[in-house]
């Protein structure tokens, strides 16, 4: 579930949005300087909640103006390293509130100016009151973030995640969260990356299959040939020399059509290009009075893996008279 709930508070009541997309059309420029309520002015709040029969939800942001909390800003003379930002703030929150680090629950925001100089905007407030205004969602909701409008109102409305707010929003100082968030983008990191690693094995070998098969295939169809040649021909010396040429091919060659009638032959074949000139000087040398006629262009079908020139190749023999 992507969205979810906003409620904002002012001093007369607390607006509830069913969604983080009306939120972001609210005007909360008033609700950021309300003044702080009474103790019955908050009651009354809370009780006009309890009666609206619409107010339900799963997750919801609690956006509370910043006069309702201690808001500081701080310049210092130096860059303030992400890891020691959390600690900074809650340092200059204790120092604005008096309270326990323990009971203080703290946000902020980090700027730098300059290459020497940054600034820090602490939020903060004391547990208990933020148990108070929490109140009224705890039982309706399974997660409840309490966040100042500034906070809400420094994040552009497209960039408004559940997980964006739940960083800007008020907690407990937590000194190992900056290690489980760099565990948890890890893992999803490792996982993205052994996708995509069986992705490219399964591809590859699912390659490997297909041209497996295709080989055999044409193994096959080379031996059905010859033997439906051998069957249906009867054998004379020129023949069987050329059928003994055909099946001394090398394992590199795939013969695609033989046929071979009186004192000729015809055949068809794949094969590396320097196999096929290395078989051409070969045959030539044993069988010089035969003549030859060769035809031979590139493989239209050679594979992208392949590392040797692939043809493919018309040979036409005549024997001399």
């Amino acid at each position: 579930m992507s969205d979810y709930s906003v409620a904002v508070y002012s001093a007369q009541e607390c607006k509830f949005y069913s969604s983080s997309k009306t939120a972001n059309l609210a005007d909360l420029s008033a609700p950021r300087n309300a003044p702080l309520p009474d103790s019955q002015q908050l009651d009354a709040i809370h009780n006009s909640l309890k009666n609206d029969q619409e107010f339900a939800c799963s997750r919801v942001i609690i956006l509370v103006p910043d006069a309702w909390l201690s808001v500081s800003q701080h310049r210092v003379d130096h860059l303030i390293p992400s890891s020691l930002r959390p600690l900074a703030a809650l340092s200059y929150a204790v120092e604005t509130t008096f309270s326990p680090p323990d009971s203080l629950l703290f946000s902020y925001q980090y700027e730098a100016l300059s290459a020497q100089q940054s600034q820090l905007a602490v939020y903060a407030c004391s547990s208990g009151w933020a148990e108070q205004l929490s109140l009224p969602f705890l039982s309706i909701s399974k997660t409840c973030l309490l966040m100042p409008i500034g906070q809400w109102e420094a994040i552009s409305p497209r960039k408004r995640s559940w997980l964006s707010c739940s960083l800007r929003a008020l907690s407990l100082y937590q000194p190992e969260k900056q290690k489980r968030l760099k565990t948890r983008r890890l893992c999803w990191y490792l996982v993205v990356l052994s996708l995509l690693l069986h992705s490219s094995a399964s591809a590859y070998f699912f390659f490997l299959e297909q041209e497996s098969k295709y080989a055999q295939a044409e193994r096959q169809a080379i031996q059905a040939t010859q033997s439906a040649w051998s069957s249906s021909h009867d054998s004379n010396e020129f023949s069987a020399s050329v059928l003994g040429l055909i099946q001394a091919l090398p394992m590199s060659a795939r013969l695609g059509y033989f046929e071979s009638e009186d004192q000729r032959a015809f055949l068809k074949m794949t094969l590396p290009a320097k196999d096929l000139a290395l078989l051409l000087v070969v045959w030539r040398q044993h069988n010089s009075d035969w003549r030859w006629e060769v035809e031979q262009k590139p493989h239209h079908l050679a594979s992208p893996l392949a590392q040797k020139e692939v043809v493919d190749v018309s040979i036409k023999v005549f024997k001399s008279e």
